[in-house]
């Protein structure tokens, strides 16, 4: 007998939940990473500053947690029609709060390039939450080996259809074919030292529910480009 596949909410249930522990290991990273840096930093202004920032940014995180774990219980994704430029926008102001397992956070560039990608139908907690999880993988790749992130949109034709593109480039360690190949989209599975592996894996789920995709593409020494494609809103499609 074939076998059949998990029912659509099983599925969104199930990248729900991963998508939650994967906040909540980062929650936790990020918080023991600043209460290791505050007996060296305390008397800076700058980082008591960065830390109201990041603190005030993780109440806000919390808070959204609880509140959209309780409308997803039974498993469904709540669309809207977003501007893909606002959402990257906002983001990249919130992943650039966080702090890095990285050596250099401080000296790392992020360069942006917005086009005029069409309008999505996502989730935008979800869809976010994916895009935050590329974003700090890229950053604390940049500030562990090199010093530059490129984020940019556009809009693709695929398949004769207009599709919305964010690519992420940095020039960090990279990773090998076979790495990207066979486990980079599996649970658990990191080349980061302290990381829990949930991260591109949750990223990636959270596309596909929205019926886009994601790509990589990395070499050791050359860094990684991640691209996600999403399809326009029905009423831009084939405009």
């Amino acid at each position: 007998m074939a076998r059949r596949s998990p029912a659509p909410k099983r599925r969104v249930r199930s990248a729900i939940d991963k998508v939650l522990i994967h906040d909540m290991k980062n929650i936790w990273f990020r918080l023991n990473l600043l209460l290791g840096n505050l007996d060296e930093h305390y008397g800076d202004p700058e980082f008591k500053l960065s830390v109201v920032d990041h603190l005030h940014a993780t109440l806000d995180k919390i808070e959204a947690i609880v509140g959209r774990s309780a409308a997803h219980q039974d498993g469904v994704l709540i669309k809207v029609s977003l501007d893909l430029n606002d959402l990257v926008q906002q983001v990249l102001h919130s992943a650039q709060l966080a702090p890095l397992r990285g050596g250099n956070g401080g000296e790392l560039r992020v360069t942006t390039a917005f086009d005029n990608p069409p309008r999505v139908w996502g989730d935008p907690y979800y869809l976010g939450d994916a895009l935050t999880s590329i974003f700090h993988n890229a950053f604390e790749a940049a500030a562990s080996a090199g010093s530059q992130v490129n984020i940019r949109t556009s809009e693709q034709k695929r398949n004769h259809r207009r599709v919305a593109l964010i690519e992420i480039k940095d020039d960090g360690p990279g990773m090998s074919e076979d790495f990207v190949r066979e486990r980079l989209f599996q649970p658990f599975q990191t080349t980061k030292q302290g990381g829990v592996g949930l991260g591109l894996y949750t990223a990636n789920q959270i596309v596909l529910l929205h019926h886009g995709e994601l790509d990589v593409q990395s070499q050791p020494g050359h860094g990684t480009t991640v691209r996600v494609r999403l399809p326009a809103a029905r009423r831009e499609a084939s405009g």
